[in-house]
């Protein structure tokens, strides 16, 4: 479905070191912002979740949203203002 980029992994990996949950990544689509994404830890699957492992790491998205991730790469861009974020490449 979406590759990671070693920036997205390492940056997830290192979120994930310091959350208690089950480690379950929720990416959702900014609704502001074409291709940002918002990155949440869950600890369960909803009903309308297509759940998605890589490299380790299980991802759950909204099956209406799986289609902005097909053939993509998932990155992490820190920018110079020290905002850090997740795209869709």
């Amino acid at each position: 479905m979406f590759k990671v980029t070693e920036a997205a992994k390492t940056e997830l990996q290192n979120r994930l070191k310091l959350t208690d949950s089950n480690q379950i990544i929720r990416m959702q689509m900014r609704k502001s912002c074409f291709m940002k994404l918002k990155l949440t830890f869950e600890e369960s699957i909803q009903p309308n979740d297509t759940e998605i492992s890589i490299d380790g790491m299980h991802f759950i998205i909204d099956k209406g949203e799986c289609h902005y991730f097909s053939n993509k790469k998932l990155d992490f861009i820190p920018d110079q203002t020290g905002f850090k974020q997740f795209e869709v490449i």
